[in-house]
């Protein structure tokens, strides 16, 4: 009886179940329209339609298949999809063929399953892509794989962020924009036709080797068995399998060793004067790539060097495809790759300074070479040539979904800085030891602020003033106030702050020697017995009048208080016509030399007080 009562159970579920399908079946069918035979792969989101002159084009059982891109359905994409990482589905770059067909083969290489493999070395997750016969074309790294991403597989940055989270990270970088340095690098190789930095572009790509959360493969592994087992629901599916990687392609350069295996050669093993001359060439394009785009991890583990010596070349070019170099008889090459700590929004200001590790070699004491002054020198002294090159980066920085404007024209005021002092050392004739000892600058793109009505002339407002890091908001600031404008409007920044607090010290000196003084005069009339207390205060008015007198009173925010007035505020936006976010600091104008006659007067009246009572006392 139990065992006819069970199988009568399963039969009961058996059917509940069957009528479940059937009944999402029939709901798939009504709410999704059946789709034109198509053949899904992993990684090219294209579809594959049914050949119509015979035959079709199936897919073999060891595919693994994927959903069509979202171009079929791109009446339900956002019109502001744009800036979104999701935006960018399927990568093609039909100016570069080399670097499309090497894309194109790293795809299929993962389609027919020779996955990509980890890097041991380095602190990110980096991986060897591969063609389909198991040769490396490339190394991919992924955005959200690098030293500080939250799916770094490494370990040792795991146990740096658990356990040290104060020291975590790079305080001059914006975080998680590795790949697009790495891509920017090459762009900024490719504009000074420097050809030191193996072609880097953004992509994105999957594969199974990546280290992937287990949300997401849970989520892989649900959209396959609904594909299974309802195909016309999971037919609809932006894409089968595990979410796509945006990161940093970088082509692979074949025949190079670290720079520290041929400079340790080198010493034992002198170089031929051609040798020489070509080295030094290569050395001062890399030592320009890094300058400009101000590298703080270079070191001699992470450029590369690839020599053939001169019986070995047996009249035969020696020439990288990758670096599309147009030298006939090169002996030697270098390779610029790890940029990915590169671009900082400010020079390194706190104990690590991320110094240059190439600025300890022979060849950095040698001043630049004609050839090189030659070929930099006319581009980056074009003032055009730099705003193309900032606009340039400005279209590969914006894919970010995390794009920030104002971190990006805070990177590009360094470079901007570093090109200026690289264009001096070029004109004159410095050599790259001498470059890196130059004071570090920093160029700031300023805003045209409106130009107010003629009776409003003296309000001056400074938008966006940063006090290291913007050198004209600071001498704006420094004229309006010798000018002594009668309002100064400032954005709440560093600069702000600090006239604000200078403010508030010459306001405190000035306070503690009217009121100590004052004291000092109610304390000798009713406590004539106490004169440590009366001989403090009036001691401590002393000096505080003192440093009003001889500090403060030299700086120009003497002459000016912070206006706190809320309606005063009010009716000045009104009738200047500001507006802005968050609320400015403004200085107000206001006579020093009545406050100051009144403290002296206090201050001095107290001391003779004082003076004359420690007479009648002796």
């Amino acid at each position: 009886m139990e065992k006819s009562n069970t199988s009568d159970n399963t039969s009961d579920d058996d059917k509940v179940e069957n009528e479940e399908e059937k009944i999402v079946e029939d709901v798939a069918k009504q709410c999704f329209p059946p789709l034109p035979d198509v053949t899904y792969s992993y990684c090219n989101p294209t579809p594959k339609l049914s050949n119509s002159c015979g035959g079709s084009d199936t897919a073999s059982d060891e595919t693994i298949r994927s959903i069509p891109s979202l171009s079929s359905r791109r009446e339900k994409v956002p019109l502001l999809a744009r800036m979104s990482d999701s935006s960018i589905t399927h990568c093609s770059f039909p100016g570069d063929t080399v670097y499309n067909d090497m894309f194109q083969q790293a795809e299929e290489a993962i389609e027919a399953g020779v996955y990509p493999k980890r890097i041991a070395q380095g602190s990110s997750g980096s991986y060897f892509v591969r063609n389909v016969k198991g040769e490396i074309i490339g190394v991919f790294k992924p955005k959200n794989e690098e030293p500080y991403g939250h799916m770094n597989p490494k370990w040792l940055k795991w146990m740096q962020r658990v356990c040290c989270p104060c020291c975590f990270g790079r305080s001059c970088l914006p975080l998680n924009q590795g790949y697009l340095s790495e891509a920017a690098a090459s762009l900024v190789d490719e504009k000074l036709q420097l050809h030191v930095v193996p072609k880097t572009k953004v992509v994105r790509l999957a594969a199974p080797t990546f280290n992937y959360s287990r949300i997401d493969h849970a989520k892989a592994q649900t959209k396959q068995r609904i594909m299974e087992k309802y195909p016309n629901i999971g037919r609809h599916f932006h894409r089968l399998g595990l979410p796509r990687k945006i990161g940093s392609l970088q082509t692979f350069v074949s025949g190079y060793k670290d720079a520290n295996c041929w400079l340790a050669q080198f010493e034992q093993e002198p170089l031929s004067e051609a040798a020489k001359v070509q080295f030094q060439r290569q050395f001062e394009r890399l030592v320009i790539l890094d300058y400009i785009i101000r590298n703080t991890d270079r070191g001699s583990d992470n450029w590369l060097i690839k020599y053939v010596p001169e019986d070995q070349v047996n009249g035969e070019q020696v020439v990288d495809v990758e670096c599309d170099d147009k030298e006939s008889s090169a002996l030697i090459k270098i390779a610029a790759i790890d940029n990915g700590l590169a671009f900082p929004l400010k020079h390194p200001d706190e104990w690590r300074a991320y110094p240059f590790h190439w600025a300890w070699l022979k060849q950095a004491r040698e001043p630049f070479s004609d050839e090189t002054r030659r070929l930099i020198l006319p581009r980056i002294d074009d003032l055009d040539f730099v705003m193309e090159l900032c606009d340039d980066l400005k279209k590969l920085f914006e894919t970010d979904q995390g794009f920030d404007p104002q971190i990006f024209e805070k990177q590009m005021s360094v470079l901007r800085g570093q090109i200026l002092n690289l264009c001096q050392a070029l004109k004159e004739s410095k050599s790259p030891l001498q470059l890196v000892q130059m004071p570090p600058m920093i160029i700031e793109k300023t805003k045209e602020h409106m130009s107010l009505p003629q009776e409003h002339s003296d309000v001056v407002v400074i938008d966006d003033a940063y006090l290291r890091e913007n050198g004209y908001a600071v001498a704006v600031l420094e004229k309006a106030l010798m000018e002594k404008c009668s309002y100064i409007v400032i954005e709440p920044t560093v600069l702000a702050n600090q006239a604000k607090c200078s403010i508030s010290i010459g306001n405190f000196l000035h306070r503690t020697a009217v009121l100590l003084g004052s004291a000092t005069v109610i304390i000798v009339c009713y406590f004539p017995n106490l004169p440590i207390v009366w001989g403090t205060t009036c001691g401590t008015s002393v000096v505080s009048c003192a440093l009003y007198w001889c500090g403060w009173s030299r700086d120009p925010c003497s002459h000016y208080q912070v206006e706190t007035d809320k309606q005063k505020l009010e009716e000045m936006w009104k009738k200047n016509s500001l507006s802005f976010l968050i609320n400015p600091v403004v200085l107000r104008y206001q006579n020093d030399r009545p406050r100051r006659t009144f403290q002296m007067l206090i201050v001095v009246a107290s001391t003779t007080f004082v003076v004359l009572k420690c007479f009648k006392l002796l």
